[in-house]
């Protein structure tokens, strides 16, 4: 093991942390308002329940992250050669979860915030047309043949 190997598997480590900590708060719902972590929309900051809405979607994906930076600390300590790709591909995978991630919480959030902005009465139907029946009855007579 060299020193590189314990750097980048610390590094790991603290990548892992960084997400799983705030993920599992997002997930659980208790991850409180702040301005250092979490989604930086003006639709989040409007109401605490679009915040929590919205950190619930993004939390298992910040999971799925700190799962694979977990994974990259483990190879990335023991890595030679070939090796590195293993960590290499996770702190990929690793962004990418939690890009994938911020997008569908971004998206729940804009969804959550349309729905509060939304009037709570229904928009009153517009009202159906009249039919006659008998002009319907004449008409459908005609188009069998019957006179």
């Amino acid at each position: 093991m060299t020193t590189l190997n314990v750097v980048l598997g610390v590094l790991f480590i603290i990548g892992a942390l960084l997400f799983l900590v705030p993920g599992a708060l997002a997930t659980a719902g208790k991850l409180p308002g702040n301005n250092i972590i979490g989604l930086r929309l003006p639709e989040v900051r409007k109401n605490e329940s679009t915040w929590v809405t919205a950190h619930r979607v993004v939390g298992p994906f910040a999971l799925l992250a700190g799962v694979a930076m977990a994974i990259g600390a483990a190879f990335a300590f023991i890595a030679q050669g070939w090796v590195w790709i293993a960590p290499a591909a996770a702190l990929i995978a690793a962004i990418a979860a939690f890009a994938v991630g911020g997008n569908y919480g971004t998206n729940a959030a804009k969804l959550a915030d349309a729905a509060l902005n939304q009037p709570d009465e229904p928009a009153e139907p517009e009202p159906a047309p009249e039919v006659n029946l008998d002009a319907l009855r004449r008409a459908a007579g005609k188009a069998d043949g019957e006179a």
